[in-house]
């Protein structure tokens, strides 16, 4: 469960042009990262928008904020950051924490199979 995890923040080499604008359909990033949960984001309106979503493990979706360089979301008292550079990284920060960075990978809904890792190329 995320609660047992301190801190965590998140940079992802991300492009997202069918996020940036209110698509008919949502874009959806898995994120595996070292010691964490399978996290999924998915971007509905985009940058701005108020229905944006994280979702880590079998935890209900929480608001996610998305900014131009910056995602952010709030589970509790821990503040989620994630980075839009290479390579995938969430920073988890809690109150009288230090601040924790993790690195992993992702991969988007809109990345074509033939660029997706093998494993996650079906």
């Amino acid at each position: 469960m995320l609660m047992q995890v301190r801190l965590f923040g998140f940079a992802v080499a991300l492009s997202l042009p069918a996020a940036a604008s209110a698509a008919s359909e949502p874009t959806v990033v898995s994120c595996k990262f070292e010691h964490l949960p399978p996290m999924l984001l998915t971007f509905r309106g985009g940058m701005g928008a108020n229905n944006n979503t994280l979702q880590v493990g079998q935890a209900p979706p929480v608001a996610l904020s998305v900014g131009s360089s910056l995602m952010v979301a709030e589970i509790g008292a821990q503040e989620l950051t994630f980075s839009l550079r290479m390579p995938a990284s969430v920073s988890i920060a809690a109150p009288g924490n230090d601040t924790i960075t993790y690195y992993g990978d992702c991969i988007s809904s809109q990345q074509p199979k033939e660029k997706r890792p093998k494993e996650l190329a079906h």
